[in-house]
């Protein structure tokens, strides 16, 4: 599941080549995407001129300027790509857009997500996004909101570092490579840490993120043609999907488990 790296990534992609682009024509191959119906999507973003790309946890915000904005979530399996005249149709896409440019942007293997299309009104009032947590890189997002986010919680760590209505925007990859960064097992719980352990984590966490934006995430599918940055972080990866293998700093293998519902990746040694 794309997490925010991936979708920062895709969201520079997005501000870099469709920013004040004309929609101009929509296919609609899955209508379960749609939280409205196809004609009614349809008819509010044919002609409309997208006008702002956001980001918000795991969601991408496009604004448009008709005072709507399309709400995109990737779910497990979903990736967006901006295709060329020349390129296979879009008949694969969930949804498609087609732009004034020639260029189609299309919303592919959306699945378990969405493509939903809301009135522009404060962004934190839009329905997808009413109850996430807070944002992990903001300025506001200091060690001492994280410490007090977890004062209270008892739960396993790494459940705890996915839970979208805590902090919002991580998920499996980068909440393992998180705490192998911190030392810690996936399974401790929160009430046995330190505040020493904790800080710990709140500086992974800060520094994973950044570095994985920075180097455009472990995506493997390219956004357009000429994409040089998507999956860039992946040879960077310490411990997720890396099974059997040797660990970096120890050579012990890295282990695997269910922990709260996902695989957890983790060196049993170099983690405690």
């Amino acid at each position: 599941m794309p997490e925010i790296p991936e979708i920062e990534t895709v969201c520079k992609h997005l501000r870099n080549t469709v920013v004040n682009s004309t929609i101009v024509a929509v296919t609609i191959n899955r209508a379960k995407s749609l939280n409205i119906t196809p004609s009614e999507f349809t008819g509010i973003v044919t002609q409309q001129k997208i006008i702002a790309i956001n980001r918000r946890a795991k969601i991408i915000l496009l604004t448009l300027s008709n005072q709507h904005t399309i709400t995109v979530h990737f779910m497990l399996e979903g990736y967006a790509q901006l295709l060329d005249s020349d390129e296979p149709n879009v008949l694969q896409a969930s949804v498609a857009l087609g732009l004034a440019t020639g260029q189609t942007l299309a919303f592919s293997q959306i699945n378990l997500g969405y493509v939903h299309l809301f009135p522009t009104i404060n962004l934190e009032e839009i329905e997808d996004l009413t109850e996430l947590g807070p944002e992990p890189l903001s300025v506001d997002f200091t060690v001492d909101h994280f410490l007090h986010l977890f004062k209270t919680r008892k739960g396993m760590i790494k459940p705890l570092l996915m839970d979208q209505k805590l902090i919002a925007g991580i998920g499996n990859v980068y909440s393992n490579e998180i705490l192998f960064c911190s030392r810690i097992l996936p399974t401790r719980k929160v009430k046995e840490m330190s505040e020493e352990d904790l800080t710990r984590i709140y500086h992974c966490l800060q520094s994973i993120l950044s570095r994985a934006i920075q180097l455009g995430g472990v995506y493997d599918i390219k956004f357009s043609q000429d994409d040089m940055l998507t999956g860039n972080y992946i040879p960077h990866l310490k411990v997720a999907y890396r099974t059997g293998a040797p660990c970096y700093e120890c050579s012990s293998p890295i282990q695997t488990k269910r922990v709260g519902g996902r695989n957890a990746f983790y060196c049993t040694n170099c983690q405690h």
